[in-house]
């Protein structure tokens, strides 16, 4: 007997510790005793819901027949009838709404305990991603330095300066993932960010600006037609971002001596419209679907010989999220693709949209970086 005490015992202190370390079997363990105690209080409510309408019922019957018999004799049934058909009618409407409540309160503490785990894991795989980025720019900053310091020496053998090249091009690779993550990362609290206004036109100017050399080694021609008045409510540095990503894949995937043209205009509704289409590859339609998943690559127009991180269009559709806007895709094999973002024009001014129904005036300069290089 005390051997199988001391066992439960140690059964009892086993289950104890894990509730106590292991968030999941605590959240399944609250869980369970919560649905026990919910079946507890309907058991409860439904007890005493009857008891209610058996005191009533039977107050119903006796008031009935002691009015008839002081009356008519005739008239106990059809009164005993209606009365217990108010009681009915109260009782059970009074019965649903209190396990309608009960349901709704119960229901909504289960779900919150459910779902910590959850919230307490991603909030902290947030943070052990930012800290891990931030962590490792340091040595890839100074491992880029001392690649392109090496570089730098015209004595160095030609298979060599070959490989250094390619590593600084690794290394910026890992810097771009990592900041794509940090990015990533900061999205989970939008409400930390800080909208203005923004003039669309200007930051696409200076990102097709900045990516200027990237278009150039690829020959391509770029074309930006810029309608009046695109002020947008956002945030500038995601803005910027939204346009570098886009960018930079249509450029990354179009073949050389390709053709990429941006627009940005008013329409309707007080929203500016962002197309950004491109000449490339395309995007095969079983890939169409989840090229919003962070690092999903398709096969074969999307392959890491391409570069980048597999996470561009997964922050740009988080940042058209946050900017409560719309992004559409359109693409085909070999017909290059176009991507389609509506975001709200500055509230109150009225003149988005309403501009582009009456005036429809169209800016354009065209970019071209088709000429080869000397």
């Amino acid at each position: 007997m005390v051997a199988y005490l001391r066992r439960f015992g140690e059964l009892g202190t086993g289950w104890l510790n894990k509730y106590r370390r292991d968030p999941f079997f605590r959240t399944e363990v609250n869980v369970i005793s919560l649905q026990i105690a919910f079946a507890l209080v309907i058991l409860g409510i439904v007890g005493a819901s009857f008891s209610l309408l058996y005191h009533n019922i039977s107050a119903a019957i006796v008031e009935g027949i002691q009015a008839a018999a002081s009356s008519n004799p005739q008239a106990a049934a059809p009164l005993i009838v209606g009365e217990l058909q108010n009681i009915k009618t109260r009782n059970l409407g009074g019965i649903v709404a209190i396990i309608t409540l009960t349901t709704i309160l119960f229901s909504y503490i289960i779900a919150r305990i459910t779902l910590a785990p959850t919230r307490n894991a991603l909030a902290s795989q947030k943070q052990f991603i930012g800290n891990i980025a931030h962590e490792l720019r340091t040595p890839l900053s100074i491992l880029k330095t001392n690649t392109e310091v090496a570089l730098l020496d015209t004595h160095v053998d030609a298979g060599l300066k070959t490989t250094l090249e390619s590593n600084v091009e690794e290394l910026d690779r890992i810097s771009e993932i990592i900041n794509n993550l940090v990015s990533l990362s900061a999205l989970v609290r939008p409400e930390r960010v800080e909208f203005s206004a923004v003039d669309l036109s200007a930051v696409v100017t200076d990102t097709v600006q900045k990516f200027s050399q990237l278009a150039k080694i690829g020959e391509h021609q770029i074309t930006v037609r810029k309608g009046l008045d695109v002020t947008v409510w956002g945030n500038a540095t995601a803005l910027t971002q939204i346009v570098g990503n886009l960018l930079k894949n249509a450029i990354s995937y179009t073949p050389r001596n390709g053709h990429i043209r941006i627009s940005v205009e008013p329409v309707a509704n007080n929203y500016v419209e962002l197309i950004v289409q491109d000449s490339g590859t395309g995007i095969p339609r079983k890939d169409l679907y989840r090229i919003f998943e962070p690092f999903y690559r398709g096969d074969p127009s999307r392959t890491r010989s391409a570069g980048g991180s597999g996470l561009g269009l997964a922050i740009v559709s988080e940042l058209v999220k946050m900017h409560h806007g719309k992004i559409t895709v359109r693409s085909a094999v070999g017909r290059g693709t176009s991507v389609s973002i509506s975001l709200p024009g500055v509230a109150g001014r009225g003149i988005i949209g309403q501009e582009a129904n009456s005036k429809n005036v169209l800016n354009e300069i065209a970019v071209d970086f088709s000429a080869r290089r000397i």
